[in-house]
């Protein structure tokens, strides 16, 4: 009987509920005071976590649970420094994610493959809409995507979009079943928890 690998715990500052750390947010010190997020848990120093959730960001500021978490008086806290960190983090791993699967040959993209896709569901595991997307194909994408029972998340522009693909502007993507499909999607409900959109 295999062992399954040790994956190290770790506790909410605020809510202290334990989890994976890789289900946490970590944060940690800059020698200059300010308090970072440290999204890939990569950076050197001693961290403090929080839940992927903003009630528990912002109440980890409101009750300095940061500088008694780290011991540091000298913390730098600022509630909009920290969800604007956050999410450019978050938003850089989801357009990674988005451009390997594209390499990978998961991705569908443009109104007219994505609704031709879209009459042969079976395969696709979402489909990510453009926020800047015109009215006549957010109409059809949202009329298909009920009608197949596909999961439809509606963010980032179409300029982004594309960027994260690779090509032009994009208003539309259809990402296959895979495993990449399933962590691009938790990435993305990670950005819906802290952020409140879509």
């Amino acid at each position: 009987m295999s062992k399954q690998a040790h994956r190290p715990q770790r506790s909410c500052v605020v809510c202290r509920r334990s989890a994976d750390q890789d289900e946490l947010i970590r944060y940690v010190a800059a020698p200059d005071g300010r308090l970072l997020v440290d999204y890939q848990h990569k950076l050197p120093g001693r961290g403090a976590y929080t839940c992927f959730d903003s009630e528990c960001i912002t109440r980890a500021v409101q009750r300095r649970a940061f500088v008694r978490s780290m011991k540091n008086a000298q913390i730098d806290v600022d509630i909009e420094s920290l969800i604007g960190q956050l999410r450019q983090q978050v938003e850089v791993r989801i357009l990674n994610l988005i451009g390997m699967a594209r390499k990978a040959g998961l991705v569908a993209s443009g109104s007219q493959m994505v609704l031709a896709t879209l009459k042969k569901p079976a395969e696709i595991a979402w489909v990510l809409l453009a926020s800047d997307v015109t009215q006549n194909v957010g109409s059809k994408v949202r009329q298909q995507t009920a009608r197949a029972c596909i999961p439809l998340i509606e963010c980032f522009d179409k300029a982004t979009l594309g960027r994260a693909l690779g090509l032009s502007e994009r208003s539309v993507m259809a990402v296959t079943k895979s495993p990449l499909a399933q962590t691009l999607n938790h990435e993305l409900q990670r950005y819906r928890d802290v952020m409140g959109e879509f």
